[in-house]
């Protein structure tokens, strides 16, 4: 299990040095540029081998707990699939992520933040208010007034609503 932690460490960390790049693109040439399409590409290109090598250690090993591989590696097991560009890639995986964190094994705020990808994905309201557009705005949510409680159910910040 320790050369597949260091594995996914890796990938986190490769991940995280990429995506960096994209507030500085976006504010030195807009979102519309070339530069920004550029790294977005390089983005995909990433996200795709990524995800290959997770499905490919989901498959052989199931959801593997941070009891197992360490907190950082588990969470990245979360990243990549979220990352996906098929939402039926979530969908296939969110029941095996619902199961992890039941058993105590992954973090309940990114199983909320992955229901709430689904949903946006599939173009219903999300239900924990993780997801925003470009700008930072706030994605449609069901039952507003009760999201901050269950915000911190699942292990989530207050959000500020005017």
């Amino acid at each position: 299990m320790d050369s597949l932690r260091k594995e996914l460490e890796h990938i986190n960390e490769a991940s995280l040095r990429l995506r960096q790049n994209v507030t500085p693109t976006i504010k030195r040439f807009g979102y519309e540029s070339p530069q920004m399409d550029s790294l977005n590409l390089l983005i995909q290109n990433f996200d795709s081998l990524a995800l290959i090598k997770v499905e490919n250690i989901i498959s052989r090993y199931g959801w593997l707990g941070k009891s197992k591989i360490g907190e950082l590696a588990n969470s990245t097991l979360f990243m990549v699939i979220q990352h996906a560009q098929d939402n039926r890639v979530r969908e296939k995986f969110y029941p095996l992520l619902e199961e992890s964190v039941n058993e105590g094994e992954s973090r309940p705020s990114d199983l909320a933040t992955m229901k709430d990808r689904i949903l946006i994905q599939n173009g219903q309201p999300q239900i924990y208010g993780t997801q925003t557009d470009h700008s930072g705005q706030l994605l449609p949510v069901e039952d507003i007034k009760d999201l901050n409680k269950r915000r911190r159910r699942m292990g989530l910040k207050k959000i500020k609503m005017d």
